[in-house]
């Protein structure tokens, strides 16, 4: 069956995970709360995300969703989550008894991965099941019949979004449905709304419903070390980043301003860097402090020699980061590479089985049509 889908903020071919720009992402911020009447402590901006997140644990206790939530948004699944997937989840370990808490980081991964890759994918023209369960094994299964649920909720191709509300026959275009989302979202019942269940769309057989948090903890044995998945992200986005402001503070070197607009500019890319630079715990300290020193002395800068100073200041910063997180980088292909290879093995041990178990009824068939034969 075939659902609306709508288009907001990411575009066509762009993912979810480690975003071409992350300068695009932070204004996707100022879309996102006009979009939906959020404030900036009800929504998370993560480097690793090219979209920002609407946080459900922020909502005030005995309210349907935030206050100030506009109905015409409630289109959008990030409304709409389920209860695993509400708030960061206490992770344990069984070996050694420790007990930590999920991070904003790893909470907008699980999200993400649940919003892209819970649906069927196409190899080869045949339609498939991921199951995300290299412990044991089980990478893909075919589509079944009883998969017919499973859609995207995010759509890198298209970049489009599942309209939620379409699935149950409502239209936020339409006044009368908009009115009708509003009354629910005051507190009034409504059968269909108080219905809705993304796990409906999420929820395959033979995968395990924990597969996304599994999936940010994985650490990567092939490529040495002890790093989980989302660790590996921080890396490679904090490589991506500072190659991104390093190239805009590159165009901002070149450029003919005035010291104060151009102390003006360093700053606030010095202050962007600040907010978005995942750099690992050993360095993440003394380079907030570099940061703020180079804000500081661009916004102070009253020559243009000062504030070009502010400039390769901030560009050697930028260098030293990306050069330091760029196996984040490496280390994601990586993880590409061995995930393909594993989804492709399997697919291809499963066309061998099937090829066998043709070959074998064909034979069974043969040697039944030859003692009908020979009894005639």
């Amino acid at each position: 069956m075939e659902h609306r889908r709508r288009a907001l903020d990411v575009g066509p071919g762009e993912h979810l995970l480690l975003p071409a720009s992350a300068l695009d992402t932070m204004g996707r911020l100022h879309l996102w709360r006009a979009f939906t009447g959020l404030h900036d402590g009800e929504l998370l901006l993560s480097p690793l995300t090219a979209s920002p997140l609407p946080m459900p644990w922020t909502v005030p206790a005995g309210h349907r969703r935030w206050p100030g939530l506009r109905p015409a948004a409630l289109w959008h699944p990030l409304l709409w989550l389920p209860a695993r997937l509400r708030s960061p989840s206490t992770l344990h370990d069984p070996t050694t008894g420790r007990t930590w808490g999920e991070t904003y980081d790893e909470w907008a991964t699980r999200v993400v991965l649940e919003m892209t890759e819970s649906g069927p994918v196409v190899i080869d023209g045949e339609r498939w099941v991921l199951l995300h369960d290299p412990h044991r094994g089980r990478h893909v299964r075919p589509l079944g019949p009883s998969d017919e649920h499973l859609v995207p909720l995010y759509d890198p191709t298209t970049g489009t979004w599942l309209d939620v509300l379409a699935t149950v026959g409502l239209d936020v275009d339409r006044p009368d449905d908009l009115a009708r989302v509003g009354r629910w979202l005051a507190g009034e019942d409504d059968e269909a709304l108080d219905a809705v269940d993304l796990d409906r769309f999420l929820h395959a057989a033979d995968r395990d419903p924990t597969w996304a948090l599994d999936r940010t903890q994985r650490v990567l044995v092939e490529g040495g070390g002890h790093r989980t998945y989302v660790e590996d992200l921080r890396d490679a986005s904090c490589a991506l980043v500072a190659r991104e402001l390093d190239d805009r503070a590159t165009d901002l070197a070149s450029a003919r301003l005035s010291a104060r607009d151009l102390g003006q500019r360093v700053g606030a890319l010095a202050r962007a860097a600040s907010t978005l630079l995942t750099a690992r715990s050993d360095v993440a300290e003394d380079l907030g402090l570099s940061l703020g020193l180079v804000t500081a002395r661009a916004e102070r800068a009253t020559t243009v020699d000062a504030a070009s100073a502010a400039v390769a200041d901030l560009r050697a910063l930028l260098g030293s980061a990306a050069d330091a997180a760029a196996i984040g980088l490496d280390r994601i292909e990586l993880r590409v590479q061995v995930e393909t290879t594993e989804v492709l093995g399997q697919i291809a041990d499963l066309a061998r089985a099937a090829d066998a178990a043709e070959a074998s009824r064909d034979t069974a068939v043969g040697a039944v049509g030859a003692v009908a034969d020979a009894m005639a």
